[in-house]
């Protein structure tokens, strides 16, 4: 019991040292003001550097309170004091690094050892009485800060000198000498307390060896891993004609430390040069910019990847499942945030229907004091077959709805205000892969704007249910969004299931109120398609199943587009049902048979690829192809990889109008073969392995059905017809809009990538729908001036922008005529008493 009393008496006499209290409280002090900001960010730099005035205050007095009683005197027990100073010292440098960065943020795990390994410091004044083991801890974790120090020191290097030369400016430059003061003062610590144990010093250079191993196996992989990339990044012009950060993307196994060096002079300072231990900062703006010390001392030692600027940043977006930003930025959003997001859905379960409304407020954080005008935009990911239906922006608290352009005259009209006249308009444009853009301008410092997008989706269906997927999006940060969601049915739903942020309200309703959630969805039972319409116009739209019509296929060669994603007992399936046909794989940049014998060491090449690009220009004879894919969602789209050699020959291919059968195996397919698939390239079809023998078996694939007068939406299974006639309207006009943008994919087909004349009845069947196309845009100006400027007019016989509380149909000329002769009996009615009086 003694014995467990003896640190707490300790502890006791070292707190009724006046000037080892004094320190101790001073730290705290420190801590406290270092952590405000954490706990609490300020918006101005300012406070930063007022914050830090505190702590350099307490050093400063702590260093004058050692001085004065002499306590720094060899032979005074001041050792414990002086680690407490630096401590104080290391507290204030890293508060000053805030606003005057020499080093970058650490990264966590660097963060978190700084921190262990100045507490190892602090307890050595307690050390002889903590069990053997702890102590052992103690000195290897002393050995091992010693490496820290050192590096720190050797990082710092020139700045030292210089901050000694300039200690006159209150002392500021001398935080620069903290790791060298710190380096010698761990040394001290060992010599004072090592005695003569042997078991000591053996932990303390344990200590040494086992860091010093760390840098040097890391380094070892780093370069391992660069040697690599640049072996692959350099062969980018070789046959296949993909840029070489596809290639790299393709190729190279992700793992923390490939990580690392292809996020290199992005997300991690490396060395300014091979000669200088300096750090240089990122020119890839969406990154922040991170200090690793393994990072840098690889770096330094092994060298960094040759990727370019321009492809690193490209293949960065990629890693991250993001696109490449070609947005082109007419002002910064460097301090914009998303704040709220609401979402509205209805959903017509026997339409196979829903429509969205994302109601999203974003704010503009520079809160500096001056007016700062940024611009907001968000890049949303529609489902197949998906389309915006309205646009709203908030004008001085006023909801201001979208007018419907061509594409041309909405950049055209936006890209005039905001970059010149800095006035308020918000657009929407559709980029490939069917994302759409939506930029709102201006958003005010300390200010919040709000805008409205609708989207008009088929839900999916799959193995007999129907599932809604929340439409996700990119753009100003949403990690401190709340949400509000609300789910209505048209009719109850079936067998419903859904997320568990979801509460459930009523038979038909379901709601959500909390932190943003992107990743949430509802399934339900399908009840089939119930014969509902809408007519407008003249032209009536009806949803029915979709019932695949068979032809001939008439298979040649059967090519499979391998990546991660399949299986090698999938390849010995397919080998075995297919005895007649050649199986061919592209491989090492040309055509291989796949046979029993070779089979094994082609998958095993292809299956290391994370997603695959197969080249169809390639392909000898593409009417009579079948290609088996499984698809890779995160991977490049055709826009991404620019004007390649493989686009420039694929967009001509295209040109000629093939139809190359293509069955998916399974998953969502990737960019690349959507975008191709919007273009109408394939006779598609999909399912198991069961239905591809089907058809082999049969000799037949579906063809393609789409005409003037039907749509088909695959992910739906339903195809949407369009037949003159008129009949009540029992259907919502989402219809309509559905079928007028996949009719419009399908009309434009190859010209969504290789451009050329468009048909004008195209873009007036967009006007009419009131949709977001290839060829439209919607838009919000601040005045009817600015829309008269622009000769931007909104038309009385479109469906206008959609809405939660109406279905948007249009009465029929003769629907006017029933409904004008219907108010008129009811006036005649009313008043035929009075009548023959009034005659009379």
């Amino acid at each position: 019991m003694e014995k467990q009393l003896i640190p707490v008496r300790i502890l006791k006499s070292r707190l009724q040292d006046p000037t080892y209290s004094l320190g101790v409280t001073f730290l705290a002090l420190s801590l406290i003001l270092f952590f405000i900001p954490e706990l609490s960010p300020f918006a101005k730099d300012s406070y930063y550097l007022n914050l830090f005035f505190g702590n350099h205050f307490l050093t400063c007095v702590y260093f004058l309170a050692l001085l004065f009683s002499g306590r720094m005197k060899r032979g005074r027990g001041g050792l414990p004091l002086i680690i407490l100073f630096l401590l104080l010292f290391q507290v204030g440098a890293f508060a000053l690094n805030r606003s005057v960065q020499v080093f970058p943020e650490s990264v966590t795990w660097f963060s978190v050892y700084l921190f262990i390994i100045a507490a190892n410091c602090a307890a050595f004044a307690y050390q002889r009485f903590f069990p053997l083991p702890v102590r052992l801890g103690m000195f290897f974790l002393l050995g091992a800060s010693l490496c820290v120090f050192l590096y720190l020191s050797i990082y710092i290097g020139m700045l030292a000198i210089i901050g000694m030369f300039a200690f006159f400016f209150f002392g500021l430059s001398l935080h620069a000498i903290l790791p060298h003061l710190f380096f010698l003062y761990t040394i001290r610590l060992y010599n004072r307390h090592k005695g003569g144990s042997r078991a000591f010093t053996i932990a303390f250079f344990s200590g040494i060896g086992v860091t010093m191993l760390i840098a040097i196996v890391y380094t070892l992989i780093w370069r391992v891993n660069v040697v690599g990339i640049d072996k692959i990044y350099h062969k980018k012009d070789a046959d296949n004609g993909l840029p070489g950060w596809v290639n790299v993307l393709q190729k190279v196994s992700p793992g923390p430390i490939t990580q690392q060096v292809l996020t290199s002079d992005a997300a991690y300072v490396v060395p300014d040069s091979k000669d200088r231990f300096v750090g240089r900062r990122s020119s890839i703006s969406r990154f922040q910019i991170m200090h690793d010390p393994l990072v840098m001392i690889a770096a330094f030692v092994a060298g960094t990847s040759d990727l370019s600027w321009e492809d690193r940043g490209l293949l960065l977006n990629a890693m991250d499942n993001e696109h490449a930003d070609d947005e082109v930025h007419l002002w910064s959003d460097q301090d914009l945030v998303t704040t709220h997001v609401q979402t509205f859905t209805h959903i017509w379960p026997r339409l196979r229907t829903a429509y969205t409304e994302k109601i999203i407020n974003v704010k503009n954080e520079d809160g500096d004091g001056r007016i700062s005008q940024q611009e907001a935009i968000y890049k949303f990911h529609l489902p197949e077959g998906a389309v915006v239906s309205s646009l709203s922006l908030w004008i001085d608290g006023r909801e201001e709805k979208g007018i419907l352009t061509t594409k041309g005259k909405a950049d055209s009209a936006y890209t005039a205000i905001v970059g010149y006249e800095r006035r308020d308009p918000s657009v929407v444009h559709w980029r490939e892969g069917n994302l759409v853009a939506v930029r709102v301008f201006p958003v005010i410092g300390g200010e919040e704007r709000q805008f409205k997008l609708g989207i008009t989706a088929p839900l999916s269906y799959e193995h007999g249910k129907l599932v809604y997927r929340n439409i996700d999006f990119d753009g100003p940060s949403v990690s401190r969004a709340r949400e509000k969601t609300s789910i209505s049915f048209e009719t109850p739903p079936a067998d419903l299931n859904f997320s568990p942020v979801f509460s459930k309200t009523s038979r038909n309703n379901l709601s959500h109120d909390g932190r943003y959630n992107e990743e949430w969805q509802l399934s339900l039972l399908d009840e089939g398609l119930k014969h509902q319409v809408f007519s407008n116009e003249g032209r009536m739209y009806t949803a029915m199943p979709y019932r695949r019509e068979m032809g001939a296929s008439n298979v040649t060669a059967v090519y499979l587009d391998i990546n991660q994603t399949w299986h090698s007992n999938e390849v010995g399936t397919l080998l075995s049902m297919l005895p007649q046909q050649p199986v061919w794989v592209y491989a090492g940049n040309s055509f291989h048979q796949l046979t029993a014998s070779n089979q094994s060491a082609i998958f095993q090449q292809l299956a290391a690829q994370r997603f695959s690009f197969f080249p169809f220009h390639l392909l000898p004879d593409p009417e009579t192809a079948l290609v088996i894919t499984k698809s890779v969602k995160a991977s490049p789209r055709i826009s991404d990889i620019g004007a390649s050699d493989f686009v420039v020959h694929m967009k001509n291919w295209m040109e000629n109008r093939h139809a190359v059968m293509l069955f998916n195996l399974g998953g969502e397919l990737s960019p690349y073969l959507r975008t191709l698939k919007e273009c109408r390239t394939f006779r598609y079809d999909q399912g198991d392995l069961a239905a591809l023998k089907t058809l082999l078996d049969t000799y037949q694939f579906p063809v393609n059905i789409e005409n003037d007068q039907q749509v088909v939406i695959e992910a739906a299974d339903m195809v949407i017809t369009a037949n003159n006639g008129y009949a009540p309207s029992t259907a919502p006009d989402h219809l309509q809009r559905l079928f007028a943008y996949n009719h419009i994919m399908q009309g434009m087909g190859p010209h969504l990538l290789t451009g050329g004349d468009t048909s004008s009845e195209l873009v007036e069947e967009a006007r009419k729908a009131h949709i977001v196309t290839p060829l439209s845009s919607l838009i919000v100006l601040e005045t009817q001036q600015d829309y008269d400027r622009f000769n931007i007019k909104d038309s009385n016989d479109n469906l206008k922008n959609a809405a939660l509380n109406n279905n948007g149909a249009v009465p029929e000329p003769h629907e006017w005529l029933l409904i004008a002769g219907a108010v008129l009996l009811i006036i005649y009615l009313k008043y035929r008493p009075s009548f023959p009086k009034r005659i009379a």
